[in-house]
């Protein structure tokens, strides 16, 4: 049975170079869940693997998860409970190249400020701030969490870009597991993962 859990990716992106003409946007990604390799840990480790795109000289800021909208029984403590993650949580190419940005994890139970249509529960990937190497407009990340819950198949679900300094938008999907929670993220069953949508901004 497929998980009704949400998964959306925001990405805040930030001015970079010159600004051009907004072109086609693309972002796409993957979560593959596999037996954790370290025994003392929680036994599965989930990686999330994404590329994107802006289309224009917009470089990303910040990456969100969403994992819930609060739209249903989830609390922030099951996320809590549920997920871990080490320091850094996961890397991406960037620029100028060839160099290799770091992030750290965070989980966020208010939503993200900084995004006033992204609301509710989410893992933020935050660059670790390097004078020397940025996050591009385009790029691939890989990200890992852990979890003792075993996956379950994600549904329909759509991964967002988010530019705060225009007016576009941008959606994507994402494929592959979630640890499968107890709780249910989607109250209203008028709602479903697959019809949350991002703004590309």
């Amino acid at each position: 049975m497929k998980t009704k859990i949400l998964i959306g990716l925001t990405m805040l992106t930030l001015v970079f170079g010159a600004q051009v003409a907004m072109a086609d946007c693309f972002i796409g990604g993957t979560i593959t869940a596999s037996a954790n390799p370290d025994p003392m840990g929680p036994i599965w480790m989930y990686t999330m693997e994404i590329t994107w795109d802006t289309g224009n000289n917009y470089s990303l800021s910040h990456a969100n998860l969403l994992m819930d909208p609060g739209l249903g029984t989830c609390l922030c403590q099951d996320f809590v409970d549920a997920l871990s993650w080490g320091d850094p949580i996961g890397s991406s190419n960037g620029y100028p190249e060839p160099c290799t940005v770091q992030y750290s994890g965070y989980l966020e139970c208010e939503g993200d400020p900084s995004i006033p249509e992204v609301t509710g529960y989410l893992l933020k990937f935050e660059p670790i701030e390097d004078e020397f190497c940025e996050p591009g407009p385009t790029g691939t990340g890989t990200f890992i969490f852990y979890s003792n819950l075993p996956p379950a198949p994600i549904d329909e679900e759509i991964l967002s870009v988010v530019d705060k300094h225009a007016g576009e938008y941008c959606f994507g999907n994402m494929s592959g597991e979630f640890p499968a929670m107890a709780c249910d993220p989607v109250g209203d069953e008028g709602s479903s993962w697959g019809n949350l949508k991002g703004i590309f901004r």
